[in-house]
């Protein structure tokens, strides 16, 4: 079969024009969710294009291969990939709750272990039966269907390109000498420094060492109900204890929230533009990004280690957050696709009722 030129240089034009979109982007920047869409999708819609190409020139080949790793990557991800998460959600969820407090935080890879558990039986059980009607029973439960069908894809495929962007963005390196390292608070634990706050405040002497200790160290907490005093004075002290310079470290004592924490120490800054690097946890990098960007701060952030069982839940809080960041698109974007479904069910289901024979 003969796919129509137009068609075939289009897909390979919009492809390409993606592509470039996103390879533009993580150069820049990469402080965007939508770059590895961008890069996913012209990579798919440029190699279908030049394979549909190919196929008109009578070389099926490249098609071929393309639909194959298509369908591999599909095939692994549904009888691999999706058991092998399931279990690791629930083994690092059980392990979290074992080893740190039993909070609603710690149990969301628990919860997300078991929601992925029982989803693909839930969805059975929605699932209207095959033979389609125009009753208001089977409208009502097919549109329910592809309403909770349509919501879970839409989380489902924001919170991969989630996971994509942090991964790519934690390969950039920085590029700029700062003039300040920004270190978030996480809390303190009866007045001193936790273990992971401990790893970002070494994390960002490490990076002062870097550029031969120049940089000031921003040390950003305030004082918490339960915490006796400013989190940011204790961890300026402990980088003190750990051989920083006293003079080249400065503590920030009013902040409350990730946001705060940049606001706060931007005004300790010689100018708002200035070039600054943020230190925090690698599941917290890039919700903080987002936020730097959104700040329009010339920033960059760093990632210290996070123990393998306390990374799955606190990376999903920190994919909550930023939806809870975007609430105003996330709600737009849902309300969309129960229009969409309900549209969908109204207008197309009953074109697809069979013709009784004559």
């Amino acid at each position: 079969m003969t796919i129509a030129p137009a068609i075939v240089i289009g897909l390979s034009i919009l492809g390409a024009l993606l592509l470039i979109v996103g390879i533009t982007g993580l150069i820049r920047d990469g402080r965007r969710i939508a770059t590895p869409v961008y890069l996913a999708m012209g990579s798919g819609l440029l190699a279908l294009g030049i394979g549909l190409w190919f196929s008109n020139l009578g070389n099926p080949a490249p098609l071929t291969i393309v639909v194959l790793i298509a369908g591999v990557v599909l095939l692994l991800g549904n009888i691999i990939g999706y058991p092998a998460l399931v279990i690791f959600l629930l083994y690092s969820g059980l392990t979290i709750l074992r080893k740190e407090s039993r909070s609603l935080g710690n149990a969301l890879a628990l919860l997300a272990g078991i929601g992925l558990f029982f989803l693909p039986a839930t969805m059975r059980m929605l699932a209207p039966s095959d033979t389609v009607s125009t009753d208001t029973a089977y409208m009502l439960r097919y549109g329910a269907h592809l309403t909770v069908m349509l919501i879970v894809f839409y989380f489902g495929f924001t919170f991969t390109a989630f996971i994509a962007a942090w991964l790519l963005y934690q390969r950039r390196r920085i590029r700029t000498e700062p003039e300040a390292i920004i270190v978030l608070g996480s809390g303190l634990i009866n007045g001193k420094v936790p273990p992971l706050l401990a790893a970002r405040l070494k994390r960002g002497f490490a990076v002062q060492s870097q550029f031969g200790s120049r940089p000031t160290i921003i040390t950003s907490g305030g004082q918490g109900a339960d915490e006796p005093r400013p989190e940011g004075e204790a961890m300026r002290d402990y980088l003190i204890e750990h051989g920083a310079e006293p003079s080249r470290v400065v503590a920030e004592t009013e902040s409350r929230t990730t946001e705060e924490n940049l606001r706060f120490s931007r005004k300790l800054l010689s100018e708002p533009n200035a070039p600054v690097v943020v230190a925090t946890n690698n599941y917290h990098v890039f919700r903080a990004a987002l936020l730097s960007r959104s700040l329009e701060m010339h920033a960059h952030v760093v990632g210290a280690p996070t123990a393998w069982y306390y990374f799955p839940s606190a990376f999903i809080r920190e994919f909550v957050g930023v939806i809870r960041d975007r609430l105003r698109f996330t709600v737009l974007s849902i309300f969309v696709l129960i229009i969409v479904a309900i549209s969908f069910t109204i207008v197309i289901v009953p074109t697809m009722v069979p013709v009784p024979a004559v």
